[in-house]
């Protein structure tokens, strides 16, 4: 019964991180979709709103991005990846503290649009996603490292019985050796 339990969780965690993913690309389509309501009905509220959704779309698309120069640029290092490793500072807490802060500017100024409370529970919503990510990467590391691998210390055969030790004796002539030699 016990291992049942931890087969869901364990499929639990691991469709969190694509749902993720979806969730923050949705929620920066929703986003634009507030922003574009907002500057529609004359507030300059809407522009940052655009903005925002601008901002976490690009963030949510960052794994794509990285994958892809991963792919074209292979090992090669170049001052463009030094930026691009600057991007990727921008991770996981980080990433929760800023759509936090973004939420809380939806909260504050609705402008009476209902839409604008919406997008500010969403963004909520990814902000805890990525926390819980966060708490994940960092139980899986102490595991790993608390963890005894005794599976490890066993993973090659012991290969001192099939091995023949001894030499060649000098005297036998070429053909003979060629097969010891085979034989080894």
């Amino acid at each position: 019964m016990s291992s049942y339990q931890d087969t869901k969780c364990v499929c639990l965690w691991d469709c969190l991180v694509p749902f993720t993913r979806f969730w923050g690309i949705f929620t920066a389509v929703v986003l634009c979709g507030v922003g574009a309501d907002v500057t529609f009905h004359h507030h300059i509220m809407g522009v940052y709103v655009i903005v925002a959704s601008v901002i976490v779309f690009f963030l949510e698309i960052t794994w794509a991005i990285t994958l892809f120069l991963h792919v074209c640029l292979r090992n090669e290092y170049s001052p463009g990846l030094r930026c691009w490793d600057a991007v990727l500072w921008i991770d996981l807490w980080k990433k929760s503290v800023l759509y936090a802060a973004f939420s809380v500017a939806l909260f504050v100024r609705p402008h009476r649009l209902w839409l604008s409370s919406v997008a500010g529970v969403m963004l909520v919503l990814l902000a805890l996603m990525y926390l819980v990510l966060t708490c994940r990467g960092r139980m899986e590391v102490k595991e790993t490292l608390l963890q005894d691998r005794e599976e490890s210390y066993d993973r090659f055969d012991d290969m001192t019985e099939g091995v023949d030790d001894s030499l060649p004796v000098a005297g036998r002539d070429s053909l003979e050796e060629q097969d010891v030699i085979l034989e080894m």
